[in-house]
């Protein structure tokens, strides 16, 4: 498989390797000619220049074969015609033995630094020509913007430089390798998969292009950007492809490192390509998360007022539920309860908006965790009135630096979590644990549990559960409680119990209490 633009230098098009043979029997055969006419005017020392004009000639046109040919046949005619005795090769003067011997010598010499200078011709011409497809390769890439425009980038460019087509194998998102793309007719199914993900998995020694690998005439190339290899681009030459029983392609060492450094282009193209497509989506998400956040932020607070006039109408019927019907009281405590189930929904969405646009700080302050836990189970004593709470704090609790209503906030978000995927009756427990180094606090219940591979997931925005259904909510309250426990510095988990249920545990840093004050056992200041 050669490179169309390397075979030969313009204005030398390609020809049969006899064609220079003949031309220099022809070339000997002119010169001999004109020597014959300028015998009777010039001396054999100058006739021999003519041969040796041809030697040259030969050789940068056809190469050091045809001007050996030329040099040896010119030698021959000089003696044969034009050397006493003529029409023979005998000599009738030895010093013309040093001529042909000097003649020879001259015409080898010529022959062969005139065809190493037509070689180093043809490679300079050959480089221009592959930097110039590589730049224009490179010029295209630059300006794709999908996978799908590096592909047929690069298919253009070895179809048009190697008379080949390609078949890609991309990366997949799990980092494997993935299979090949439909490629050209034929070329697909020439592609070894096995050998696709050996190169796949070849780590280089150098920062060199590397190499390609051969097999059944097909050329696997990695395609390693600076990243990470973004997959494993085969070539097929056109002559395999067409001829599945062909043999083993030729593979020069020259070729091997142009398509080398073609797939080096390529590969930096689709890691470019690819790190766009993050940027635009991460800027996408972005923004839509600002819109979300502004309008979920102004529809709660719109919607606050109307909330709490109508929890209070309905607290205010309540003091007069002695003189109502009981359908009528029953009816007022269900607008009590789902007022106060919205409420707290907006709260949540007010929160989650404050955590993401950073208005919500930290205030760190030494605060008995015991005492948070007793404010969120009362404010959540209704949700919690079915259910068995047990709590476990040892004696003499350390306090904990933390900021008191954030922590608050996220107990009664696992606990009213708790409360709704537990069955009535049912236990929840909280459970504490010091630490040196952090404070474990275990909220547990004995619900239903979470469902395998959604241990991470749930702790997503506006993410619940499969068995979430039939509950209302919004998918926050989790959320919330992952971002205010990493503010604090500790960390939130959620796993099955053994028996039954689900446990969320989060972590709060602990640290050295300030010293209190010693109290004063004397009677220092009392009146005597």
């Amino acid at each position: 498989m050669n490179p169309a633009s390397t075979n030969e230098p313009p204005n030398l098009p390609a020809a049969p390797a006899w064609h220079g043979y003949a031309w220099a029997i022809t070339g000997v055969t002119v010169a001999g000619l004109v020597a014959a006419v300028l015998q009777a005017h010039f001396a054999p020392v100058n006739i021999v220049m003519l041969f040796l004009i041809v030697v040259v000639g030969v050789a940068y046109r056809h190469g050091r074969g045809p001007a050996v040919l030329a040099a040896v046949l010119g030698v021959a005619v000089f003696d044969f015609f034009f050397v006493p005795p003529q029409l023979s090769f005998a000599v009738a003067d030895a010093q013309y033995l040093v001529t042909f011997a000097v003649m020879l010598a001259t015409g080898l010499v010529i022959a062969q630094l005139t065809s190493r200078l037509r070689q180093s011709a043809v490679d300079a011409v050959g480089r221009e020509r592959r930097a110039g497809e590589l730049y224009e390769l490179a010029r295209v890439l630059s300006g794709a913007l999908a996978d799908a425009q590096v592909v047929e980038a690069a298919r253009n460019f070895f179809e048009r430089c190697f008379h080949a087509d390609i078949v890609l194998l991309p990366r997949r998102a799990d980092g494997h390798l993935g299979l090949p793309d439909d490629g050209a007719a034929g070329a697909a199914a020439l592609v070894d998969t096995n050998v696709a993900r050996a190169v796949f998995l070849l780590e280089p020694d150098r920062a060199d292009p590397v190499p390609a690998v051969s097999s059944a005439g097909v050329h696997y190339l990695p395609l390693r950007a600076p990243m990470r290899i973004r997959g494993v681009l085969a070539v097929v030459p056109r002559a395999i492809a067409n001829d599945r029983a062909a043999g083993q392609a030729t593979h020069d060492p020259i070729e091997a490192r142009y398509m080398a450094t073609a797939a080096a282009v390529i590969a930096i193209a689709l890691e470019r390509v690819h790190f766009v497509t993050v940027a635009r989506e991460a800027t996408v998400q972005m923004a839509s998360e600002r819109l979300r956040n502004t309008l979920l932020s102004a529809l709660s607070h719109d919607l606050r007022t109307p909330l709490t006039a109508i929890l209070g109408s309905a607290e205010s019927l309540r003091l007069h539920a002695g003189t109502l019907p009981a359908e009528q009281v029953a009816l007022i405590d269900a607008i009590a309860e789902q007022s106060r189930r919205t409420s707290d929904l907006v709260e949540n969405i007010l929160e989650m908006a404050r955590l993401e646009s950073g208005a919500l700080r930290v205030q760190k302050e030494w605060h008995s965790l015991e005492e948070i836990i007793g404010a969120a189970l009362a404010a959540r004593a209704d949700m919690l009135r079915q259910h068995q709470v047990r709590v476990a704090v040892p004696a003499n609790l350390p306090m904990v630096p933390c900021d008191a209503l954030m922590i608050e906030r996220v107990l009664v978000n696992l606990l009213e979590n708790a409360a709704k995927y537990s069955p009535a009756g049912s236990e929840i427990c909280i459970d504490v644990v010091p630490g040196e180094a952090e404070t474990r606090v275990t909220v547990t219940d004995q619900g239903s549990g979470i469902a395998p591979g959604d241990e991470e997931s749930i702790f997503g925005k506006f993410v619940r559960g499969e068995s979430a259904s039939h509950v209302p909510g919004l998918g926050l309250g989790l959320a919330i409680c992952r971002s205010i426990v990493e503010a604090h510095g500790g960390r939130v988990q959620a796993s099955n119990a053994p028996s039954m249920g689900a446990v969320f545990c989060f972590t709060l840093p602990s640290g050295a209490p300030p010293d209190m004050p010693a109290e004063n056992d004397g009677n220092v200041g009392s009146p005597a």
